[in-house]
């Protein structure tokens, strides 16, 4: 048996073996996670999401250059999610559905935005404190804390889950700007692109948090001018790679108003307060099962891990870093309680957030990157670490069950087969991309495929939908005119109209905020969405500047390697 005793020094002394060790455990966690949340079962927006993926999936098989609608939703009249909510990280995955099915692309994209989530968190806190068990336990209760199983199953809110993953990216990239070698600048825009890529609101909220700690950290820059440089080219380059979502959301934006403008279809973020009791229940969830569906909270394991700071003595800038972390942990905790503002100015400005406590995605890194810092510390054998190491991971998997027992309590109620129907609003959330002139989504259910004609004299024949393209035939009595036609279709720009393959030009909204359109002349008509001149510029953007950034990376790492080999 004395083997068996060497081996935590034996890992130890081989550094390769640090972070293979920890990925066979995120791997096995990983695994272990995707068999307890079996069947997959709809959690609050699940339907949503999972209809994103598989708008996605249609739009690759017909558009090369991912320039698409939603032509099966609201029973055919479309509907333009993409413009508003970013697809771009869920290409790969869309690319495997078309491949297999819907289903094993949404698991092979739940496993595989785990394991990186935990990489990322891996090397990040590993190369900022150079403390590999640190590392590993930081990764380990990040990628598998209570909030974050909350978000992907429970809540099913996929963009805000997706961006755990690279908010590690995102406080790297800070790191090399304000202490670091600045000059990999591109970390921070590659993480800040991918944010935005996967979810607004989650961006919006990390640039504050960014500024926070550019506040804390104001010396650096101020010293070194160079940084501030390199910060504003990390800006602009974020928003540059991004012009594949920018533009087209706001060329849409700005040729219309949508319901999430002219309607209140969601709470304001003062109303979202939690109250005391259930922050409380929140900070211990994770060893019991819940009296109720859905306490947010960053969980027992995460409220534990901080507790350790009580064990650690001494100073240093390292220490004192992951201190200023847990601070602002849990002012974010504090700001989801009745006691934050959130109704003066100018927190007020940011109603659109909706709920306070999703901070709490940003409380669990900094919690967590705490606790394996804090742990390491403490701990000064390397089998006690090793030791520790296997104790959080049976902590995390008793988590895990405990909460996947939830899941089945709570959400496994429906089949994600479930059908889009307008009883269930066509699994739209809260339908806030539809334009503000539809009277209502009544209103198209009632109204069906007609398609609305000017003149008597006009009659409409041989109407299909076939895979995003509309098309019928005019007929005529007699000299048609001038005759104005509404289609069953909600305007968005960018819709083509050609009759007998020839294009005709305009195509306006109709006072019922749908497609219309002006005819002269009897003939076979063919609508469908062909995108705008911004969208495709975009995406060709967005393109070439992901491959000046490779080709600058590239570049960049074989001088630094030719100056080092002199």
């Amino acid at each position: 048996m004395d083997w068996f005793s060497r081996i935590p020094d034996n890992i130890a002394a081989n550094k390769k073996s640090h972070f293979w060790l920890f990925f066979i455990l995120l791997v096995f966690l990983s695994l272990t996670m995707m068999y307890l949340y079996q069947p997959l079962c709809p959690g609050q927006d699940f339907f949503f999401h999972y209809r994103r993926l598989q708008a996605l999936m249609d739009g690759m098989k017909t558009s090369p250059l991912l320039i698409y609608l939603d032509y099966n939703a609201i029973d055919g009249y479309g509907y333009f999610t993409k413009a508003f909510y970013p697809d771009f990280v869920l290409i790969p995955f869309a690319f495997i559905g078309n491949l297999t099915n819907l289903e094993f692309a949404y698991q092979v994209m739940v496993f595989t935005m785990t394991v990186l989530c935990g990489v990322f968190t891996y090397i990040t806190v590993n190369r900022i404190y150079k403390k590999p068990f640190a590392a590993a336990i930081a990764a380990l209760l990040y990628t598998f804390c209570v909030y974050r199983l909350l978000d992907l199953y429970h809540r099913a809110a996929l963009g805000e889950t997706l961006t755990f993953t690279f908010i590690p990216v995102v406080f790297l990239g800070l790191y090399h700007i304000i202490k670091g070698d600045y000059k990999k600048w591109y970390i921070l825009a590659i993480g800040f692109s991918l944010m935005i890529f996967t979810h607004l609101i989650s961006s919006v909220l990390m640039f504050f948090t960014l500024l926070i700690l550019l506040l804390v950290y104001y010396k650096p820059l101020i010293k070194d001018p160079k940084r501030l440089l390199y910060l504003l080219v990390a800006g602009i380059a974020t928003l540059v790679i991004t012009s594949y979502y920018f533009f087209p959301m706001l060329e849409q934006a700005i040729t219309a108003t949508f319901y999430y403008e002219s309607r209140e279809l969601t709470i304001k973020t003062q109303d979202s307060a939690l109250p005391f009791h259930w922050i409380i229940w929140g900070m211990f969830t994770g060893v019991v099962i819940p009296a109720q569906a859905f306490i947010p909270g960053v969980g027992f394991l995460l409220t534990v891990a901080v507790g350790l700071r009580l064990f650690v003595y001494g100073k240093s800038s390292a220490l004192r870093s992951v201190d200023v972390g847990v601070v602002i942990g849990l002012v974010y905790i504090i700001a989801s309680s009745p006691l934050f503002p959130w109704s003066v100015f100018p927190f007020n400005k940011l109603n659109f957030i909706q709920m306070a406590w999703r901070l709490f995605e940003f409380t669990s890194f900094f919690f967590a990157v705490a606790g394996g810092y804090y742990l390491s510390l403490i701990l000064k054998s390397n089998k006690r670490k090793f030791a520790a190491g296997w104790i959080v991971v049976i902590l995390l998997v008793f988590v895990m069950v405990n909460d996947a027992r939830s899941y089945e309590m709570y959400r496994c109620g429906r089949p994600i087969t479930q059908v889009a129907a307008f009883n269930n609003d066509y699994h739209l959330g809260g339908l806030e991309y539809v334009p503000s002139a539809v009277p209502s989504i009544e209103y198209l259910h009632q109204r069906g495929d007609s398609i609305g004609t000017l003149y008597g004299g006009t009659s409409i024949a041989n109407f299909r939908r076939i895979k995003g393209v509309t098309s019928f035939d005019v007929n005529a009595t007699g000299n048609i005119g001038s005759e104005t036609l509404e289609l069953p279709l909600i305007y968005y720009k960018g819709y083509v109209v050609k009759q007998d393959n020839k294009e005709i030009p305009p195509v306006a909204e109709s006072k019922n905020g749908l497609v219309e359109i002006l005819i002269d002349k009897p003939g076979h008509i063919t609508v469908y969405y062909g995108g705008t001149p911004v969208q495709k510029l975009s995406w060709i953007i967005t393109l070439l500047s992901i491959l000046g950034l490779c080709a600058y990376i590239f570049l960049s790492k074989k001088e630094r390697r030719n100056k080092n080999s002199r």
